[in-house]
């Protein structure tokens, strides 16, 4: 598993010709919680791309907060330039700045998901998106996943705590808790000792959900700055290198060749311009 570096190339100093611009990342829910820990390392690489232009930075963590906190934190702009990772759709954009590069690079729209040991024998019987539908979902509040999964018919259970979802699922609360291919691996290192907690091999959910920095309407020039970033770095290769640092493990890991998968269309997407969809990788290669 991979040993936590976050922000070790974060620059912490103060120029003597200019005081170093002020970023707010958002801080992890646990000591088990990994999901930002790519998003943050990203955030600083693009802003080291565009030193030389901008200026030196500072990267401090938020308060601890869920996702419905952070839109709140965001849209009152209680945090200097605060960034935080979430999923594209048309409502929050209206209140919200967003930077339309997709930070996963679209992989996290392939959804695996964990189970109860005593509840996995059920995914051997899914062999239509209609028997998948006779499935619970477990998401957490405020999770897009969760209106895209309902509009489609599924039923689902939303939870404030982040951790609190292996449990649930655990114990049967739901049966399936779908989490992206880029994210499962360490997830499941994190929470090995939950009991009764494995994942599943047979299926995946696929849906095309990007996932954008988003910040305060005013934090133009800053989202400027981290779009410019963004796409040096992809242009040079080094996000891609970060990206698969981070994730590749966990993609080979799902191995999603072997997976029966069920596509859903994601309705949140209405409006938004397509240019992203560039940057999004094909694990199938095609």
């Amino acid at each position: 598993m991979k040993i936590r570096n976050l922000l070790i190339i974060l620059p912490l100093f103060i120029s003597v010709a200019y005081a170093a611009t002020l970023f707010t990342f958002r801080s992890p829910e646990s000591n088990l919680d990994l999901r930002y820990d790519y998003d943050n390392q990203l955030l600083a690489l693009a802003l080291e791309k565009t030193k030389h232009e901008y200026g030196d930075f500072k990267l401090v963590p938020s308060p601890v907060m869920n996702f419905l906190r952070a839109e709140n934190v965001a849209k009152t702009n209680q945090l200097e330039n605060f960034f935080f990772k979430q999923s594209y759709n048309e409502e929050l954009a209206k209140d919200l700045l967003f930077i339309p590069f997709p930070i996963d690079l679209g992989i996290v729209g392939y959804r695996v998901c964990f189970v109860s040991k005593s509840n996995s024998t059920k995914l051997a019987q899914i062999n239509s998106l209609e028997d998948l539908k006779q499935l619970s979902h477990g998401q957490g509040a405020g999770w897009l996943d969760a209106t895209l999964l309902r509009h489609h018919g599924f039923a689902v259970t939303e939870a404030a705590n982040y951790e609190g979802l292996f449990r649930m699922v655990a114990n049967n609360r739901f049966d399936l808790f779908c989490r992206g291919t880029n994210e499962l691996l360490g997830e499941y290192n994190a929470h090995k000792d939950v009991p009764n907690l494995t994942y599943d091999t047979r299926i995946a959910i696929a849906y095309p959900i990007p996932r954008f920095f988003f910040t305060a309407k005013q934090n133009t020039a800053s989202a400027a700055r981290i779009h410019k970033g963004l796409i040096t770095a992809y242009n040079d290769g080094s996000l891609q290198s970060l990206w698969l640092e981070y994730y590749k493990e966990s993609i080979d890991f799902v191995n999603l060749g072997e997976r029966k998968i069920f596509h859903l269309d994601n309705p949140m997407l209405n409006g938004l311009d397509t240019d992203y969809k560039q940057y999004f990788y094909n694990p199938f290669g095609e």
